[in-house]
């Protein structure tokens, strides 16, 4: 088995396939990863990150075309884990893309099509959220700090917001704001934003729906601890 096909088998069984997760799940650049699948070798150190991330990996099983190992006759390969029973998989799915360059201020978005534009991914089973962010800002505290991660789910039209949740709302000018709409009714060529923090200054704010390119729905927020 060669260099490569352990390194697909080991995504497949870990990251869902994903390179980028993987890489960050082992400590190593994604870079990394393509240049071991490119060259169809897995450097002595990053055979060590991946047996110190997945002790369960059989390092017999890893070692097994290096220098350091000669390959044992088909009847004795080893299995790639010595232990299944501990395994943590990551389902493709639960894994959701996270664009912290695209940070949405609480006071484009094309590339939340495009997951080889997130800098990490959040592991969220049985999730439907698209894409996380990270928040700027106190305007909607208490419900969103700065430094949170904040989940939204699929794009809805504008006349289907309710103003008992939050949106992500992002404008033709490259706004990206989670805010509470008070939609005046479908008619009215303004829709009325409003902050969650009282303290915070202008608490409401009138944007016009034709500057309005996407409305997602705040699905999760995962508040940071530090």
């Amino acid at each position: 088995m060669t260099d490569k096909e352990k390194l697909t088998a080991l995504m497949e069984k870990f990251s869902g396939g994903s390179q980028q997760v993987f890489a960050q799940l082992i400590g190593v650049p994604r870079s990394n990863i393509a240049t071991w699948m490119h060259r169809n070798s897995i450097t002595a150190n990053g055979r060590e990150a991946i047996l110190d991330t997945f002790p369960q990996v059989s390092r017999e099983w890893l070692m097994g075309n290096s220098v350091r190992y000669s390959v044992a006759p088909a009847s004795k390969r080893a299995d790639m884990l010595t232990d299944d029973a501990n395994v943590i998989r990551f389902s493709r799915e639960d894994l959701v893309p996270l664009y912290d360059e695209c940070r949405a201020s609480c006071g484009v978005v094309e590339q939340f099509e495009h997951p080889e534009y997130a800098t990490e991914f959040i592991h969220v089973p049985g999730s439907d959220a698209i894409a996380a962010l990270t928040a700027e800002g106190i305007s909607m505290e208490p419900s969103i700090h700065s430094g949170d991660y904040c989940l939204i789910g699929s794009s809805i039209d504008l006349q289907d917001a309710d103003d008992k949740h939050i949106y992500l709302i992002v404008t033709k000018d490259g706004q990206c704001m989670f805010k509470r709409i008070f939609n005046e009714g479908r008619r009215a060529e303004n829709i009325l934003v409003l902050s969650e923090n009282p303290e915070y200054s202008p608490h409401a704010q009138t944007v016009a729906k034709a500057d309005i390119l996407h409305v997602y729905p705040l699905r999760y927020v995962v508040h940071r601890m530090w």
